[in-house]
């Protein structure tokens, strides 16, 4: 029953994501406020049909600022689906996750920029757009790794982009995501090969895995903010990245 659900699940979001798409907008902050409340609907109930639960910690964080430049550990598709679900968010994501299938579609109905991480010279223009929309007030998250990790460890933080964060004066909310269950049992790094999407590892066959599994259990914390005043983006991404790999190597010991 879960695949005919989440195929109508999907429909029903490409077409009011078309829909929200093509209608008028008095600007592009109104067109992807619009976008981001599609996403929201679509990505709640692919997780109810997946029985995916997530628990956010330290909600109140979140409220003591108009928005915010989230940054968070990266491991899966899972993990865009419960922020889109949770946070009323915008993402960075890659050229290469557009061209994906559904998943990209996804991305793109929810507002997200497309950017080509490969070139400094590109990402440098791509700054004061982001920054221009951190600056309206909507949140922005972006996956400082780059990519998706195995989840045994952190990968290496980019800075690039943290440097929208300096020229917007938006303070970092640093995220840390964790797995904690799959099928009623804790999760060990095997299972990643079933949560996971890292490694060539498809969209399309990591999505039917889930659906064989009897539920996901995962924890979003919110951790201390990170303030950009007077600081440069290296700094910055010094201070998230001691902030979020600190946290999921508790989790990691934990886990073990």
């Amino acid at each position: 029953i879960k695949f005919p659900l989440s195929l109508i699940v999907l429909l029903l979001f490409f077409l009011f994501g078309c829909i929200t798409y093509i209608l008028p907008a008095k600007n592009e902050v109104q067109k992807r406020r619009q976008l981001m409340v599609v996403a929201r609907l679509g990505c709640s109930s692919l997780l109810r049909i997946l029985n995916i639960k997530v628990e956010i910690k330290n909600k109140e964080i979140f409220k003591t600022q108009k928005n915010w430049y989230i940054m968070g550990n990266h491991m899966s598709y899972i993990d865009i689906l419960m922020l889109l679900a949770n946070f009323n968010t915008l993402f960075i994501t890659s050229n290469e996750m557009k061209a994906t299938p559904l998943l990209g579609q996804i991305c793109f109905f929810g507002g997200s920029f497309f950017v080509e991480r490969r070139k400094i010279t590109t990402l440098k223009d791509e700054i004061p757009r982001l920054a221009n929309t951190l600056k309206s007030g909507l949140n922005i998250t972006l996956f400082p790794e780059g990519r998706c990790s195995n989840g045994c460890g952190l990968l290496p933080f980019k800075s690039a982009l943290i440097e929208s964060a300096v020229s917007s004066g938006v303070n970092v909310l640093p995220i840390c995501i964790m797995y904690k269950e799959i099928s009623g049992h804790p999760v060990k790094a095997p299972d990643y090969m079933t949560i996971g999407y890292f490694n060539g590892l498809k969209f399309g066959s990591q999505f039917k895995k889930m659906m064989m599994e009897k539920g996901l259990e995962a924890e979003i914390e919110i951790m201390q903010p990170v303030m950009t005043e007077g600081k440069d983006r290296k700094e910055i991404r010094e201070e998230i990245f001691q902030s979020l790999n600190t946290r999921y190597n508790q989790y990691l010991v934990n886990r073990l």
